[in-house]
């Protein structure tokens, strides 16, 4: 059952109405002052975010943190500690 927002004439109002059959005679009605001079607005969408996207938009400086607090875990002793910043070696070497 979609759910439509209405602007009303009478009291000036933005209603959302819970519709559950739309015919061709459906005339909805203000649900605060009970007037039928009510227009269907174009209503804004929503979307959830992927944990990537909320982790990408961090401030930096939140990474700085997390390093200071732990330093074992900070991104340049884990580069050193594995290596990361050579390149790898051939497994017929």
């Amino acid at each position: 059952m979609p759910i439509y927002e209405y602007a009303c004439m009478d009291c000036e109002k933005v209603v959302s109405l819970l519709v559950k059959r739309v015919t061709d005679d459906f005339q909805p009605a203000c649900p605060d002052c009970g007037s039928a001079d009510v227009h269907r607005l174009i209503s804004s969408f929503a979307f959830h975010l992927s944990m990537r996207s909320k982790l990408e938009q961090l401030d930096p400086k939140y990474d700085k943190m997390i390093d200071a607090s732990n330093p074992d875990l900070s991104f340049e002793n884990l580069v050193k500690r594995y290596k990361l910043d050579q390149p790898l070696k051939k497994l017929n070497e």
